[in-house]
């Protein structure tokens, strides 16, 4: 049994122990596979915190979390969690299922949360060493990790304790387990295979722990003009510039879409026989939306004329491509979002074109340094085209929400990384979406363009609910056109700020073809014009049942 085997083992006995401990419990461990997906979810948490320590990485470092979560994470997802994870000021959440052995243990007089905290330190102490080293800086963050711990037992009165003697098994750093300089720049370009054994280490660097000021330094840009910065005790602190061009590719350069774990959402792919004049059509066909077509049709004139100016060796303004898209639900920010990415696309502004739809859900997880991680993967899926964030502003609702937070700063430095590859537009409910990019002076300095999507009136609607019609095969008879407009304009004018637009007209569609149906059921001899026709009985028998 190789290493990373004998951790993803060493993990299942603890926590098969942990739950066998707590299936007895009052409040009840009664779920295994919710208790092991948190255990699980707070262990990866404290071992990228752990590996933080030494601001390097190991190509240990994916297999080990392979072995611990059956998922395959790339270099610069986990070297973005392990940034996250090495801010000090962010503290590991304590899992419910500790504090619950904690008051099993006050109220029977017991010891299982010794016998967890042992176990789960030396399980932690394996995943540090998994690269061979197990440094001071590691052994000061394992032991901040048990201290939090044990500290929250000893608050309720539990004397809870682990073998905090770890000076003893620390050792030096291991600097060929480490990629540096070109190596690692090389296996971000996607051309190293992960779990290939380190090359040689290059450049500076130190046979000292990497608690001292000769910590390595790595610069993954090269950048010859960034100045080498260090903490208050003389740390070096690396730069975590990353470029994955070429990550997750196939052989022939496109997007390998068939890997473990996809991120949630929804892939569009851009229409390689779209033009740039088809997609202005398509645009403008949409009903209404008249500003929005204007505001769209003008950042495309801009880009027209900064490329012809590019052509002439002229200077170009630089400007962000980043949008934001306020407005109630279906007002068409989705639609009008697929476009932009294609129109970005055949400006030659992005690479590929592709949109990917995602919300908080997609890109914030329970523990310190995952929500960086599942952020990298959507962001992954989304380079080279545009992503979309519906609903945005559930990333900073509350200021205690730090793991919103670590979402937010993931996507800020990959907007900054990836400017040429990448295009974020965020979108959401008008207010909202203003007190978002204004809770945040990065947010603000990126998206600087707002289009406004206004409700659709009683009119629109009716044009929207037509082109369902035309869309399926049916059309209105004039009673039920009449009828229907009419309903239409009393949900615009009485409408609140839930009020869906599209989507009620949608779901009002699809209740006026079921009546009709339901109309139709018990007639023999159908013709092809009753089956087409919507009747003024089935819009009444439809809308009877929509909320206004």
């Amino acid at each position: 049994m190789d290493k990373f085997e004998e951790l993803k083992a060493d993990l299942e006995k603890l926590m098969r122990e942990a739950y066998e401990c707590g299936s007895h419990m009052d409040d009840g461990l009664d779920n295994e596979d919710e208790f092991n997906n948190e255990f699980r979810g707070f262990v990866v948490a404290c071992v990228l915190k752990i590996w933080s320590a030494n601001l390097l990485y190991s190509p240990d470092y994916a297999a080990a979390l392979k072995a611990l979560t059956g998922k395959d994470y790339t270099i610069e997802q986990i070297v973005t969690a392990m940034n996250c994870c090495a801010v000090s000021k962010r503290a590991l959440a304590v899992p419910r299922f500790f504090d619950l052995f904690i008051a099993f243990d006050r109220d029977n007089n017991d010891d299982v949360t010794t016998m967890v905290l042992g176990d789960l330190n030396e399980l932690l102490v394996s995943a540090a060493m998994i690269n061979g080293d197990f440094t001071v800086g590691e052994a000061a963050a394992l032991t901040e990790i048990m201290d939090t711990l044990v500290s929250e037992a000893r608050q309720v009165g539990v004397d809870a304790e682990y073998d905090n003697e770890l000076q003893s098994r620390v050792t030096g750093i291991e600097t060929n387990s480490y990629l540096k300089n070109d190596m690692l720049r090389t296996a971000l370009r996607g051309s190293t295979n992960h779990s290939d054994p380190a090359p040689p280490a290059e450049g500076p660097e130190s046979s000292k722990d990497s608690s001292g000021p000769d910590r390595p330094t790595i610069d993954l840009r090269r950048n010859p003009d960034k100045e080498i910065t260090r903490d208050k005790n003389g740390n070096i602190i690396i730069p975590m510039i990353l470029h994955f061009e070429g990550l997750n590719k196939n052989e022939d350069g496109t997007q390998n879409a068939d890997g473990p774990d996809k991120p949630a959402g929804t892939v569009t792919e851009p229409d390689g026989e779209n033009t740039l004049s088809g997609l202005l059509e398509e645009l403008d066909s949409l009903v209404g939306l008249e500003k929005v077509k204007k505001d769209v049709h003008s950042l495309m004139n801009f880009l027209r004329v900064a490329k012809v100016r590019e052509k002439r060796g002229m200077k170009v303004a630089t400007v962000s491509y980043h949008l934001v898209f306020t407005g109630n639900p279906g007002t068409g920010k989705t639609t009008v979002a697929r476009l932009v990415a294609k129109l970005y696309y055949q400006m030659g502004i992005l690479p590929k074109g592709q949109l990917v739809e995602t919300d908080r859900s997609a890109l914030v997880a329970g523990y310190l340094g995952q929500t960086a991680l599942k952020t990298q993967k959507v962001i992954q899926d989304a380079m080279g085209g545009v992503l979309f964030i519906d609903e945005a502003y559930a990333l900073a609702s509350d200021d205690q929400d730090s793991y919103g937070k670590e979402a937010i700063e993931t996507l800020l430095k990959a907007m900054e990384d990836h400017r040429d590859e990448l295009v974020v537009i965020a979108a959401g409910y008008t207010e909202l979406m203003h007190k978002f990019i204004e809770s945040n002076p990065g947010l603000s300095s990126r998206f600087n363009k707002y289009f406004e999507f206004p409700d659709y009136t009683g009119e629109e609607m009716l044009a929207i609910f037509e082109r369902f019609c035309q869309k399926n095969g049916y059309r209105l008879d004039p009673g039920a056109s009449s009828k229907l407009g009419n309903i239409l304009e009393e949900m615009f004018m009485t409408r609140d700020e839930h009020f869906g637009n599209a989507r009620t007209v949608r779901n009002l569609f699809e209740r006026a073809i079921n009546a009709q149906a339901d109309r139709l059921a018990t007639v023999e001899d159908i013709s092809d014009e009753e089956l087409e026709l919507i009747t003024a009985e089935d819009i009444e028998a439809a809308s009877g049942g929509e909320d206004k």
